[in-house]
């Protein structure tokens, strides 16, 4: 009577080397086929390369408005700031130096912030090493300009009303010294004068410059990633595995021991179903 550790064992690694050699050819043709696939595919989406330009931003001074002749608080926050990124003239500048339109250049821009800093880090990511730097740079120029024509606290006007108040605080200072003795220390007039006049200077300083490029972008040296090895080695790997299967389909011998296996377990059951234990 047969007992279980008759059976054969599992197959052994000459049953797979005789699969192997005896559906060589279609191996070999859709391995090669596979190949060719995975590089066609690697040519239709090429590497990216990312450069990044980095801009310090100038704190917005204080102003004032039309109907208030007092100084206000800034109310422009590095966010706010970064968001004219996205506007179109910045978007028009990353598009002309992709070579492409302001939707599809929206797509290639990353905007990070330095913690704690008034620093916008600013990434383009591109099919060229040369053309990523052009955009990153073009990005970063032209927001300077998009600031000081945008933000109201830098325009001409603002800086204009400030130095209007100026003037009219000067000459009243003037008529107090003409009229009394004025001890400049602890006259709040005077007082008003000197921060009105720092005021000035600190608008007169961010209009003319906005922002500061801190680092311009270089063309990087590598690629963020390789687009060539993982469809070349992903699609010669999809041939292997279906030349594997056909050769299994067409010739189902190539595992005889395991088949012979799996028809020994299910005769093992059926007799022990029976009650025969042995």
């Amino acid at each position: 009577m047969g007992h279980v550790n008759d059976r054969p064992g599992l197959p052994l690694l000459s049953d797979y080397t005789r699969f192997l050699r005896r559906h060589r050819a279609p191996l070999a043709v859709l391995m090669v086929l596979g190949l060719l696939c995975g590089s066609v595919w690697s040519t239709r989406h090429p590497a990216a390369y990312s450069s990044t330009a980095s801009v310090a931003l100038a704190a917005v001074p204080k102003y004032v408005t039309d109907s208030n002749t007092q100084l206000l608080a800034p109310t422009v926050s590095i966010d706010t700031e970064a968001q004219l990124l996205r506007s179109h003239r910045v978007m028009g500048a990353i598009g002309a130096a992709l070579g492409t339109d302001e939707t599809e250049a929206a797509n290639h821009l990353t905007v990070t912030a330095a913690p704690l800093t008034r620093v916008l880090k600013v990434t383009i990511t591109a099919s060229s090493p040369q053309a990523a730097a052009d955009a990153a740079n073009a990005a970063v120029s032209t927001l300077v300009n998009v600031i000081r024509d945008t933000l109201g606290a830098l325009q001409d006007s603002q800086l204009n009303q400030v130095r209007t108040l100026l003037q009219t605080r000067e000459t009243e200072f003037a008529k107090e010294q003409a009229r009394r003795v004025v001890i400049p220390e602890t006259d709040d007039l005077f007082n008003e004068v000197l921060q009105l006049q720092a005021s000035v200077d600190e608008l007169e300083e961010a209009r003319h410059r906005p922002a500061t490029i801190m680092h311009a972008a270089d063309p990087p040296r590598r690629a963020d990633y390789s687009n060539r090895e993982v469809p070349m080695v992903s699609g010669l790997m999809l041939g292997f595995l279906l030349a594997c299967l056909a050769g299994a389909a067409r010739d189902r011998s190539a595992f005889p021991a395991l088949s012979t296996a799996v028809q020994s377990i299910n005769h093992l059951r059926r007799r022990t179903v029976a009650g025969d234990p042995s």
